[in-house]
């Protein structure tokens, strides 16, 4: 809590009459409700990106391209999206403790929560934060269609989302399902949403309808958008594994390198397997850590990548660097797949995953 009053501030003085003394407390509780009510927005400098500047007010929208703020003067300012370096709001309590069971591998708990405080949220831009986390969080639990049904709600609302780096797009090869190959048929064929099409693609690769899902990919790789294009070639990458070379491979890391960010995650386990097909461990690796340090948000798909660093540190015969991945994994992603793996590895060591 703030005070009233401080240093180059102008107290209470018992000597003001009596109407200033109440102009100055009700001064003072507007004061207190306008710091607790208010958002702040960080933002760099134009002169000087390393600059940063905090900016207080009412957060009134936050889209893929712009956030518009309201000041504590009551004038409405137009932020471009680039120049946002981070926000601090409050949270509230459902929200906050979603995040806490998600992280603690309480999934089910956490899809609760997540769906309670999304149902209270007001605020806009608040509300598809949700929907990005619980996207994020179906897909930790295996409910695939889930995942990509909320992501999807989050481009109808804002189709520029901040939040691609959500998507919840295939990476790997996964178990047969058959209620998800009936919603990504239906996905697929969204041809007016190109990235409902995609994604419903990118998760009919490995299944019977695999050649209508490349059709829809190649025509994608094409996009004007560089985001859709970029996991369109990621998503054809997938299927040119078992043939793709070592030129193939630093081809494919300069293209992936040169992708906007919020779209490469997929692409470096991808680039991982191709390295690990081609018996070149150390580079698999150094692509198989990526995902985690620079794509943490995106857990199942982290977790997946550290577990397959750890494999391949193995191959190199550097068992305690393994073991360190691992117990990172059992760690920071509990309850998940490759966490469960990751505790049987580190067995081998004789080494305690907790």
């Amino acid at each position: 809590m703030h005070s009233c009053a401080g240093a180059g501030s102008v107290g209470y003085d018992s000597r003001m009459p009596r109407a200033a003394v109440v102009l100055w407390f009700v001064g003072c509780w507007f004061f207190i409700l306008a710091v607790q009510g208010q958002d702040v927005v960080v933002v760099s400098s134009v002169v000087n990106p390393t600059i940063k500047i905090n900016k207080p007010g009412q957060i009134l929208d936050f889209l893929g391209d712009e956030l518009k703020l309201k000041t504590k003067l009551g004038a409405e300012e137009t932020i471009p999206a680039a120049r946002i370096v981070a926000i601090e709001t409050t949270w509230t309590p459902p929200h906050e403790a979603a995040r806490a069971a998600r992280t603690a591998g309480r999934l089910e708990e956490a899809i609760a929560a997540f769906r309670e405080a999304k149902a209270a949220e007001t605020r806009l831009w608040a509300g598809r934060q949700l929907m990005a986390e619980l996207s994020g969080c179906y897909l930790d639990a295996g409910r695939i269609e889930d995942a990509l049904g909320e992501f999807l709600a989050i481009l109808h609302s804002d189709p520029g989302t901040r939040h691609f780096d959500m998507i919840p797009i295939a990476w790997r090869d996964m178990p047969p399902n058959p209620a998800l190959e009936a919603r990504a048929a239906a996905w697929l064929a969204l041809r007016s949403s190109p990235p409902a099409a995609l994604l419903g693609a990118s998760w009919l690769l490995s299944t019977a309808s695999r050649a209508g899902a490349l059709a829809v990919i190649e025509e994608h790789e094409r996009s004007s958008d560089p985001r859709l294009a970029g996991l369109a070639a990621i998503q054809l990458w997938r299927t040119k594994l078992a043939a793709a070379t070592l030129d193939d491979a630093r081809r494919w890391q300069t293209q992936l390198e040169q992708m906007p960010r919020e779209v490469q995650a997929a692409g470096w386990y991808v680039l991982g397997e191709l390295y690990v097909r081609l018996d070149q461990p150390q580079r698999a690796a150094l692509a198989c850590l990526k995902p985690p340090l620079l794509f943490p948000e995106q857990r199942l798909l982290a977790a997946d990548a550290l577990l397959a660093a750890g494999g391949q540190l193995e191959k190199m015969a550097r068992p305690l660097e393994a073991a360190a991945l691992y117990r990172e994994l059992v760690r920071d992603f509990p309850q998940l797949p490759p966490s469960i793996q990751a505790r049987s590895r580190l067995s081998k060591f004789g080494r305690a995953g907790d």
